[in-house]
């Protein structure tokens, strides 16, 4: 991701970026002004100023930062291969739009489904908020630029359209217009399925209202009742309707469904901690997608056996997002 949202490549050339390094990370010491392709000089700032927001769309479409990072390379260079086609003098809404069809290109050829567990990989940017609420209430199950973890996973279990249409007209604050344009369909339309994606969105994360962000004194209690195996504590931290999910990636044992209900939560980590045995625990916590999140590791091993991700309502867990899977959480090690 930092070589995304780096500072602008090329500061030292007095001349526009030729096509190849502009949408690389490092420019070619063979890379002279002879090969410099005719790139306006003001879409070159334009794709700067917005290249994180174009990775961020690409991340939110695909819940991976891997393809976060490919997609958005991509979009840009479709962006400079299709300069002509830019028109008016802001070019935010073109370049958006750019990066959406990319990452639906990408999407149609996926075809595993998504598992019910099924998560995304964490975000550790801590200069990152997890949004601003849009003024139109119709957008409560949205934040503008939302990247919160559990939006994030949530958004995968959406039509790649939905999410397409949900992304560009309530996060990205751009016009039915600009939907209608991305999804090749007419205004109406555009609005139905605005509509049909904020609904899916909402049953898929069944929390209802959360506090924005998570409340980060019910976060640390958790951290601090994982450590103590203090099964008393976590349920009283947790709501009576609060639900759960583990995902090992195929990896490591989960449970395949989520787990609902306070009391069916405290049973899965009574079991977790019967098997540790006396193993100890040892937390810590990180700004992960803009909300804190706790890292759980053997005491005195530097690879994380969980990440946690917590959703609150009033000031109790609602949500508990349980990242089991090694790929993901292997990068948040210690040495």
């Amino acid at each position: 991701m930092a070589r995304l949202l780096g500072s602008s490549y090329h500061d030292e050339m007095s001349v526009a970026p030729c096509y190849r390094c502009f949408i690389t990370s490092d420019r070619p010491a063979s890379c002279p002004a002879r090969c410099m392709a005719s790139i306006s000089p003001a879409l070159v700032a334009s794709i700067e100023r917005c290249r994180r927001r174009l990775w961020t769309v690409c991340y939110r479409m695909t819940g991976r930062i891997s393809d976060a990072d490919d997609l958005c390379q991509d979009a840009i260079a479709r962006a400079i291969e299709r300069a002509d086609q830019l028109a008016g003098d802001d070019p935010t809404g073109w370049l958006l739009r750019i990066a959406t069809t990319t990452c639906l290109d990408h999407l149609r050829k996926a075809t595993v489904r998504q598992r019910l567990t099924a998560l995304s990989d964490p975000l550790d940017a801590p200069e990152l908020s997890p949004g601003t609420p849009a003024a139109d209430p119709e957008r409560a199950a949205i934040l503008r630029e939302d990247v919160r973890y559990a939006v994030v996973v949530a958004l995968q279990h959406l039509t790649p359209r939905q999410r397409a249409a949900l992304i560009l007209h309530d996060v990205c604050d751009r016009p039915v217009a600009d939907v209608a344009a991305v999804l090749e369909t007419n205004a109406n339309a555009a609005k139905a399925l605005i509509h049909r994606a904020r609904v899916a969105l909402l049953e898929s994360r069944h929390s209802g209202e959360v506090d924005v962000p998570a409340d980060p004194a019910a976060v640390e209690a958790l951290a601090r009742a994982i450590e103590r195996g203090d099964l008393e504590t976590l349920g009283a931290l947790l709501l009576d309707d609060a639900w759960g999910v583990v995902d090992g990636g195929g990896l490591m044992r989960a449970a395949s469904r989520p787990t609902a209900g306070r009391r069916a939560i405290v049973r899965r980590f009574a079991n977790a901690w019967r098997t540790l045995g006396t193993i100890p625990l040892a937390t810590e916590l990180r700004r992960l997608n803009g909300e804190l999140a706790v890292i759980v590791r053997i005491r005195g091993a530097g690879v994380p056996v969980a990440v946690i991700h917590c959703e609150t309502r009033d000031g109790r867990i609602a949500a508990l997002r349980i990242d089991r899977d090694p790929r993901r959480i292997g990068a948040f090690g210690t040495n």
